[in-house]
């Protein structure tokens, strides 16, 4: 069995049972627990209390280190958005610039000698990205499966250019961000038809992403240094 089956094998057994425990615990403890309106209410009064310049800090730190971005993304209109939701989206969206800008120093930074510890250990080796591939690199990483953060390390210890490294990146990434925040927004607030419209939206976005993806992969890539 190759590498790639076994950790999607890892991955649906951990997620079956993720989804048994879940299961067992509201059969368990369902009863006890307050209506899924109230729930609702409930976190996004609690959202909305979170002081923003201390949730935009967590925004803009915290996924550089492995938080789930999607969950910054899912709670951040109620948050950042209170005001107008462009609002909510601009400093959203300056938290995501100033988080790949962090990712990119640490990677060439404080945490480069244990990045290159690593790949040492498991004879890896990163090349420098050459000019006439970088926008068929970085595209390609950034439509890749990968968590956020590897994506900005790899970038990084690749040499990539910031007009590559921000300009194609924000774009691909905010167009999700919005999604996600809508969507977000429109279940913290019950709103049906605009959750069936997020989701329509992030549908779309996906199909892109795969169809880019494809094209990525049947395109030729120089050999790079």
């Amino acid at each position: 069995m190759s590498k790639h089956r076994r950790l999607l094998l890892g991955a649906s057994v951990a997620a079956l049972v993720i989804v048994g425990l879940c299961a067992l615990l509201y059969f368990r403890y369902g009863t006890q627990l307050p209506p899924l309106g109230e729930l609702r209410i409930r976190l996004l009064e609690f959202l909305q209390s979170i002081p923003p310049p201390l949730y935009f800090m967590a925004f803009a730190i915290l996924p550089a280190f492995g938080a789930p971005l999607t969950l910054f993304y899912l709670t951040a209109m109620p948050v950042l958005g209170q005001i107008h939701p462009v609002v909510g989206i601009f400093w959203a969206w300056l938290a995501l610039t100033i988080n790949m800008i962090l990712s990119y120093w640490m990677a060439k930074g404080i945490l480069h000698p244990v990045i290159e510890w690593m790949l040492q250990y498991r004879h890896l080796k990163i090349p420098k990205i050459r000019p006439e591939n970088e926008i068929q690199i970085v595209l390609a990483i950034r439509l890749s499966p990968l968590p956020f953060p590897v994506q900005n390390y790899l970038l990084a210890l690749g040499h990539a250019r910031w007009r590559s490294y921000l300009g194609l990146s924000l774009p691909i990434q905010g167009s999700i961000g919005i999604a996600m925040m809508f969507l977000g927004e429109s279940i913290l607030h019950g709103k049906v038809g605009y959750v069936l419209l997020a989701v329509f939206a992030i549908l779309v976005i996906t199909l892109l992403i795969k169809a880019l993806r494809k094209r990525l992969n049947r395109a030729p890539i120089e050999s790079i240094n």
